[in-house]
């Protein structure tokens, strides 16, 4: 063996033996991080280290052993399959560590083959055609080198940019080295071609293993550099990311509570040496729970993320704005001294929200109750500020949503008497508190009770009976109306039934449903439920629901409506005619009765406008076969008015005020049901 060949053979064990080690050690690291680019580099030190054994080997074959051409063959197969996949792994593993995205299964499934073919056919070529030492090393390590060099330098561009603004020293002893490697790659390939052109061989090259094996170890080291750097990186990043989510709102981005109240404590200081104000609201998104409850929490999270975008769009640079919880935000106006300019933001805010949000089919229509407090007036100190903002909103939703209220002490007041009338409507619901009264509803062709209607009332210890003007706001926002919906729906099913037995009376109930409870997912089970447990026959419960609650989602109410349609049970629109529906959306309710609101009713006589009004809905709902109860007629000229336009149905104090049971009972049994000479 020649000193040359001895040169190349050791120079390739030597690289071998260096590869083997590389393999071993970033195997061991990707077992430790289940990095995906280690699994591919581990694979790329794997095929090189085959590449320089059979080299090797093949060398060793030819020249020492002078084995047979089969054997030469199968080395040369092998190490040239191995030298264009080492490639292809490198470049994966590359990639993934740029992007942070792992190759694709569809990628790998042709691509990596496609090397190995490409390998192989050198390898095929090599030994079917080519005879001359010149023409073997310039197809064996000329086009090799050539690819090899391409490669790296692609590799070394990609873990380059991966430096970023800190100038990591792995990745750029990586890339320099890729770099470096590519450089010495393309003079191997110049060195093949001039001595397949002109048909000499050089023997300098046997001498630059060596460097050989200094690159490769540096591409080593860096990798391993790049790894550790790679993974301070992602702890710092993860650190950051794990600080943002303790301060931020992970749907919306915006800052939350403790992030807040950090910002109004250096404000409120800033504020007390400078000598201005700060005016802090508190944000409610109306009805936000029914939208959730018709279309879905992602709808509702879009809705939210949209929501406080706009809301960010309001307000200063300066100003924060934040994700307290559910549908409620806040944001901290600085430098506010006028009351007139913290109600310019909040109607800036209110305006904003009005215009509508479109999410697929979805077109949505919501507003804000906006509650705002003012510091110094209103209190020195976070707490109290949010406080009072949101006492301030909660005096929004009672005077009507979509307004917003500036905070006075007397609130605080209120909202102890809201929360004490919460507590004790709690202890109403377990203790029977709670009754119905049953007012008639009369058939005007025939003068006789038609059905008759649930109504809902308190009988309190201590303030005697109440309406539910008195409660039901406070029953709504504390979620108990729709236990006390569902209750009401199943005991009014079931005094209707016992009346049906005792007393041979064979005409239903009409039982309001609460925009909260209409909007639960479980509703139609709920009715279902009360219909057997009672035995009552479906046609003769009628669900009733307002005009402006069946027009918050109409297609959702629409696909609840016929589900309850499906069953049996009839459907009437409660107070037609305060509410904004459309004639279109009108035909398309599955509903049976249309019920006309006091308002109109009382002025009818005596305002041509109601009149007017009147005259036309009950033609209307003639047209689309829907039946018309005037509610609220309390005089002889009202019930002429409704009878001259052929209403089909009415009630009112004229006829009976709501009643008790026994005093429904008696009213029946007393004849006193029949209003025909009316």
């Amino acid at each position: 063996m020649s000193s040359v060949t001895f040169n190349i053979f050791a120079s390739y064990i030597a690289q071998a033996a260096e590869a083997v080690v590389i393999t071993i050690l970033l195997l061991s690291f990707y077992r430790n991080y289940g990095k995906r680019y280690l699994y591919h580099w581990t694979l790329s030190w794997w095929a090189l280290s085959l590449f320089y054994v059979c080299g090797a080997l093949s060398l060793y074959f030819s020249v020492v052993q002078k084995a047979s051409p089969g054997i030469r063959f199968a080395l040369s197969s092998a190490g040239g399959i191995a030298g264009y996949l080492q490639l292809g792994w490198l470049l994966y593993g590359c990639y993934e560590l740029a992007t942070r995205r792992p190759v694709k299964l569809r990628q790998l499934r042709w691509q990596l083959p496609a090397l190995g073919v490409f390998g192989l056919a050198i390898t095929l070529f090599l030994a079917l055609t080519i005879e001359s030492i010149e023409g073997r090393f310039f197809l064996r390590v000329g086009v090799r080198s050539f690819f090899a060099g391409v490669a790296f330098l692609i590799a070394a561009v990609m873990v380059w940019r991966m430096r970023g603004p800190s100038k990591s020293l792995g990745f750029l002893l990586v890339s320099v080295s890729f770099g470096l490697y590519a450089m010495e790659q393309f003079h191997y390939f110049g060195l093949a071609l001039t001595q397949f052109a002109r048909g000499t061989v050089y023997t300098y090259p046997s001498y630059l293993g060596f460097l050989d094996f200094v690159l490769q170890g540096l591409m080593g080291l860096g990798m391993i550099a790049s790894l550790l750097e790679d993974e301070r990186e992602a702890a710092v990043l993860a650190a950051g990311e794990i600080e943002h989510l303790a301060y931020h709102d992970s749907l919306t981005g915006l800052p939350n509570r403790p992030l807040f109240l950090d910002r109004m404590i250096v404000a409120l200081a800033h504020a007390h040496r400078y000598k201005h104000g700060i005016a802090v609201f508190f944000l409610d998104l109306d009805r936000f729970k029914d939208i959730n409850d018709s279309l879905g929490h992602s709808i509702g999270d879009e809705l939210l993320r949209a929501v406080g975008d706009r809301v960010r769009k309001c307000v200063r640079e300066g100003d924060t704005v934040a994700r307290f919880g559910g549908d409620e935000f806040t944001v901290m106006a600085e430098k506010i001294d006028r009351v007139e300019d913290a109600a310019k933001i909040a109607q800036k805010i209110q305006e904003s929200v009005k215009l509508p949000f479109v999410f697929g089919e979805h077109e949505l229509f919501v507003s804000f109750s906006i509650g705002i407090s003012l510091y110094p007036a209103d209190g020195t100190d976070p707490e109290t500020l949010v406080k009072n903002a949101d006492t301030a909103m909660y005096r929004a939703k009672e005077q009507g949503r979509d307004n917003y209220q500036l905070y006075a002490p007397v609130m605080n007041a209120r909202a102890l008497e809201r929360l004490a009338l919460e507590n004790m409507l709690r202890k109403a619901l377990v203790q029977k508190e709670l009754i119905i009264k049953y007012q008639p509803l009369i058939d005007l062709q025939t003068g006789e009770i038609s059905s008759v209607e649930a109504l809902l009332r308190w009988n309190h210890p201590e303030l005697g009976l109440l309406a539910p003007a008195h409660f039901i706001s406070a029953a709504e926002v504390s979620g108990l109306i729709v236990p006390i919906g569902n209750w009401v729906l199943k005991t009014a099913c079931a005094q209707i039934m016992e009346w049906q037995t005792t007393m041979n009376l064979t005409f239903g109930v009409a039982v309001n449903l609460s925009a909260r409870q209409f909007q639960q997912p479980e509703l139609l089970a709920t009715v279902v439920e009360a219909l057997k447990e009672s035995g009552l026959p479906p046609h003769l419960l009628e669900l009733e629901i307002t005009e402006t609650n069946a027009m918050l989602n109409a297609e959702s109410t629409i696909h609840t409506l016929l589900e309850l349609k499906n069953i049996g049970v009839r459907i009437s629109m409660d107070d037609f005619g305060t509410g904004y529906s459309s004639l279109s959306y009108l035909k398309r309710f599955p509903i049976d009765t249309l019920k006309l609101d006091q308002s109109f009713v009382r002025d009818v006589v005596d305002n041509d406008q109601d009149a007017a009004i009147v005259t036309a809905v009950i033609t209307m709902a003639h047209s689309l076969k829907l039946e018309v109860v005037a509610e609220g007629v309390e005089t002889r000229r009202q019930l002429e008015f409704f009878r001259e336009r052929k209403c089909d149905k009415t009630q009112g104090y004229l006829f009976s005020v709501p009643l008790t049971i026994d005093e429904f009972e008696k009213l029946v049994a007393n004849g006193t049901g029949h209003w025909t000479k009316l």
